[in-house]
């Protein structure tokens, strides 16, 4: 239906364009920044693609798609329905950095970019700079959405556009002048050169015949008599012209210093000339003064969904929810997502070489629990579990992963499921079986035992030497010198602990030989780099395997969790290291280059000294494990000479020519027994704020000591992304409030402990709330200063730092006892906080007392700081909160 003509001339009004992004676009945006960007949000070049009408009653858009993220080649001119468009992406690190943006600011700075276009000649080159756009985001990566907005800038005339006339292009051309444009915009969309312009002109000479130029052309055809009308592709479907027009005129005033046109807004029909819908104008336009000074800056309007003159303050922001991709590979990259965050501000992780590198742990019990789960959260996703006992009630609280319905099953049984629980993902096999130890008797299955180890080994990429007894580790580590393995050793003793790494088998003194024999002869002292070899857990702790430590051994409750993490840091950073289980050892104090810091080769500890120390040994050669002679003999013997060791006491010693040797003052030093009063302890009434990472641990570890009066606050609810991390989760606790989720698990490992869970949020300064939200804030204030008065303990495991500031004050007023724990990528901070003040004045006078409190406590001593007091000291890039993640 044609259009009607305007009667009288009146302000040029347009159609607003609107876009269309695909979800892949913000998929592929998500994982650039994940991968690629990080931190960084500087401004992105994308590029959209714009799109004539060519439906009666649906208009064009503009499209993002996964291509828009890829710069355009240099020989890809588009298509009249595949117009490629430049625009800018800014894509901030959190919603509060997209809310605080100055889009009015960013809008004329785009424009300003258009302007420069104009008065340099740019235009005329690449018409599609006038429909530049904006695009700005914030993608939160941990909950899988998307929030942003576009624009569309346009250059903004003092006074007004004018509209005079408006017809339909079938009212306005003669049936030659419409045949013959068909005809020529055909040939126009048909050439790969030009059919992804979206502006050009058309030159009618007097005889009907038209032809499509393009802008760059106009300075030829001008004072030469003919009709032109000035053409673009409308996106439009309504009797408006399209957005485009209005840059479009700023051009034609600005470069071609004219004041009036005809235009065409070209729109299609099955692929067509739609002589209907198309429409053909007169516009007359005032010459802007003063936009050819460099250093000017139009006004611009262009937001998509807002009218010029709206006067929003704040941006109204569209939401993408991308979790309709698979949940399987969601939850998966949500579980990893904390290594890709890594990458950001530390190193790269490479996920490829964790996900295919093949763990063998021996032993499930305290420390396999914990190694296993960690390892789960660096990406690991191929695990080998051995263990040859049963769950007992008294591993429920020390051993994280198994509740009293394990009691009396194989703990290789029963780890399988709560691994998978935390991480549908791992591929973990569990096999029962008992070790081959020296000095033990001799099961019938003994050498089938055997032969399984040394598949295992030789099949494993790194073995984890988690056992109880020293002599159940031997076999282990002869293996994996033999077969050049990365092993890591972890030990607990009561409150001390070693972890460290083996070093790399013995290299031979003749290269490239056949003759086994020879080389069995021929080890070296060296490694195959030719360094000399780092010691293994029994090089310098030669006695261990003839007096181990008792399996009776009780470690302090905490200490798995530091152990642990070590022994998992410590595979991290090997695995990660450019020379792998050759890379020599670090001391504490030492320069590195490499990113991942210190590769140290043995940690000793002890947590009543809060010491840590640094150890370096060469292999031994009269280790009894990977020593030369009894490698060679091994290699000479195989499985012989294992039964051999085993059942002979002196064999090992004879072999390597030890005797009469005291035992090392290097080995684990046991203290005696840490006085506990059992009474005080279940009677504590312990206040956890947070109940994530750090407050499933400090639960779980509280309950081991003996507490038994427990409340834990949080606000939030467990995703995916927990639960390899938050220790007490697992997958049928999704979406489910952490505050409701930790005590059905706490009840699991502890049936008589008294827990109470309390979702709220903790009111935080610099978080202005509503007047509708204030009576909510004071009621959690209120109920916050009840939970303090009430507890004898308060700890402050929160994810930010303002969380932790109205907990402080209320501890230092009450006088109780409060403990921050804090993480950093790889740092912590643990302190307690000082006691409330006393004060200067005697009596009951309240006002006095309150204008007189003192510098010391009440005993008279001075007062220790509390988390905020010297917040130097807290640990480092504490960002991910913050950053939105």
């Amino acid at each position: 239906m044609a259009a009607k003509a305007e009667v009288r001339p009146r302000p040029l009004e347009l159609d607003p364009i609107a876009s269309r992004v695909e979800l892949a676009f913000w998929e592929d945006l998500r994982r650039l920044k994940l991968d690629v960007l990080g931190t960084d949000d500087s401004p992105i070049p994308i590029t959209g693609y714009y799109t004539p009408c060519t439906h009666p009653k649906m208009s064009g858009l503009l499209r993002l798609g996964r291509e828009s993220l890829v710069p355009p080649s240099a020989n890809s001119f588009g298509s009249r329905n595949s117009c490629p468009v430049p625009g800018t992406l800014i894509n901030t690190n959190n919603m509060r950095g997209l809310q605080n943006l100055d889009v009015e600011y960013l809008l004329r700075e785009e424009a300003k970019k258009i302007l420069h276009d104009i008065m340099h000649g740019k235009i005329e080159e690449d018409p599609s700079l006038l429909l530049r756009f904006l695009v700005i985001s914030f993608a939160d990566l941990k909950n899988w959405k998307i929030y942003y907005s576009v624009a569309f800038p346009s250059l903004v005339f003092k006074s007004e556009m004018t509209l005079l006339s408006l017809h339909s292009a079938s009212l306005v051309l003669s049936q030659e002048e419409a045949k013959s444009l068909s005809k020529s915009l055909k040939e126009w969309r048909s050439s790969n050169e030009t059919a992804g312009l979206p502006f050009f002109f058309v030159d009618i000479s007097s005889d009907s015949c038209i032809a499509i130029r393009q802008l760059k052309d106009w300075r030829d055809c001008q004072d030469n008599g003919q009709k032109l009308l000035f053409g673009f592709y409308d996106h439009g479907c309504h009797q408006d012209p399209g957005w485009a027009l209005r840059n479009y005129i700023a051009f034609l005033s600005l470069q071609l210093k004219i004041e009036k046109i005809q235009f065409l807004c070209y729109r299609e029909k099955r692929s067509e000339l739609d002589l209907e819908k198309s429409l053909i104008g007169e516009a007359s336009f005032p010459q802007p003064h003063g936009w050819d000074d460099s250093d000017y800056v139009p006004e611009a309007i262009g937001w998509e969904g807002e009218k010029p003159g709206d006067g929003r303050k704040e941006k109204k922001l569209k939401e993408i929810n991308l979790e309709s991709m698979s949940p399987e590979r969601r939850d998966e990259e949500q579980q990893l997502m904390h290594l890709k965050l890594m990458g950001w501000r530390h190193f790269p992780v490479d996920l490829e070489k964790l996900s295919g590198i093949r763990c063998l742990l021996l032993g499930a019990g305290t420390l396999g629990c914990e190694v296993s789960r960690l390892l789960m959260t660096w990406g690991v996703r191929k695990l080998t579990v051995v263990d040859g006992g049963h769950v007992s009630m008294p591993d429920v609280l020390k051993q994280s992963l198994y509740i009293d319905d394990d009691c009396g099953v194989p703990r290789a049984t029963a780890i399988v499921s709560h691994l998978k629980e935390r991480c549908p993902a791992v591929d973990v096999e569990a096999i029962q079986m008992e070790i081959p130890a020296p000095g033990n008797p001799v099961s019938p299955s003994v050498l089938d035992d055997c032969e399984r180890l040394q598949t295992l080994v030789a099949s494993s990429d790194v073995v984890f030497l988690l056992t109880d007894t020293w002599e159940s580790r031997w076999f282990p580590t002869l293996l994996c010198a033999n077969e050049n393995k990365m092993a890591i050793t972890a030990a607990l003793g009561h409150d001390s602990y070693l972890v460290m790494r083996h070093g790399a088998g013995p290299g031979t003194r003749i290269g490239n030989m056949d003759d086994v024999i020879a080389q069995i002869q021929n080890l070296s002292t060296e490694d195959a780099l030719g360094r000399q070899r780092l010691g293994c857990c029994f090089c310098n702790d030669t006695t261990s395997l003839f007096n181990s430590v008792s399996d009776e051994t009780v470690a302090l409750p905490g200490l798995t969790s530091i152990v642990s993490g070590k022994a998992v840091e410590l595979f991290a950073r090997m695995l990660h290291h450019p020379e792998g289980i050759h890379a020599p050892g670090d001391m504490a104090g030492m320069d590195t280059e490499h990113q991942l810091g210190l590769l140290p080769h043995q940690m000793r500890g002890s947590l009543p000294r809060c010491d840590l120390s640094t150890v370096i040994s060469n292999s031994s050669n009269n280790c009894t494990a990977c020593s030369n002679i009894v490698l060679s003999e091994y290699r000479r013997e195989g499985l012989n000479f294992v039964m051999q060791a085993i059942n002979q006491p002196t064999y090992l010693k004879d072999l390597t020519g030890i005797s009469n040797l005291i035992k090392s003052d290097t080995c684990l030093k046991l203290p005696a027994s840490l006085p506990v009063n059992p009474g005080k302890l279940s009677s504590a009434r312990c206040l956890l704020l947070g109940a994530g990472t750090l407050g499933c641990d400090v639960a779980r570890i509280l309950m081991d000591y003996g507490v038994r009066n427990l409340t834990i606050v949080d606000s939030g609810c467990v995703v995916v992304s927990n639960l390899a991390r938050q220790s007490l989760y697992t997958t049928k606790d999704r979406k489910t409030p952490k505050a409701t989720a930790v005590l059905e698990h706490l009840k699991e490992r502890c049936s008589s402990v008294e827990v109470e869970g309390i979702q709220m949020e903790i009111p935080m300064p610099g978080h202005p709330v509503s007047s509708k939200e204030a009576a909510g804030v004071l009621k959690a204030c209120e109920r916050l200063q009840e939970l303090v008065a009430t507890h004898d303990a308060v700890f402050l495991l929160t994810d930010t730092r303002e969380s932790r500031w109205l907990p402080t004050l209320l501890c230092a007023n009450e006088n109780k006892i409060a403990i921050t724990a804090a993480l950093g990528y790889d740092s912590y901070l643990a302190m307690r906080h000082g006691a409330g003040p006393g004060t200067n004045s005697e009596g009951s006078d309240m006002v006095a007392a309150m204008n007189k409190l003192s510098a010391e406590d009440v005993l008279g001593g001075q007062r220790l700081g509390c988390y905020f007091c010297n917040d130097v000291i807290a640990p480092v890039d504490v960002m991910f909160v913050a950053l939105g993640f």
